[in-house]
């Protein structure tokens, strides 16, 4: 059964839609210069419990460190290794593209 795909106009990571890596590449652009969450909710299209599960990932992994803010709200900020994931996931898309 060969199955004939058309791979054009297709997020390969996603298939058509967007998938994780391209989100989690999109919330740690939103937050190289620091970000609040619900900056990030907006900016990123996704609802606060997306956000809240993206963000406890990024968290996890030490890609965004959260910095308390004077107003006690917390600010969200790419690290060296979140860049570094930005940098790779770029080269990677662009293999696709």
């Amino acid at each position: 059964m060969n199955e004939i795909i058309d791979y054009e106009d297709k997020n390969v990571l996603g298939w058509g839609n967007r998938g994780w890596l391209d989100i989690v590449d999109f919330i740690l652009e939103v937050c190289e210069n620091g970000s609040l969450k619900t900056h990030i909710t907006y900016k990123c299209n996704l609802n606060s419990r997306q956000v809240e599960r993206y963000m406890k990932f990024l968290l996890h992994c030490k890609l965004v460190e959260k910095i308390q803010s004077d107003s006690n709200r917390a600010i969200y900020k790419t690290t060296e290794q979140g860049r570094k994931y930005i940098g790779r996931y770029k080269e990677l898309a662009g293999l696709f593209n």
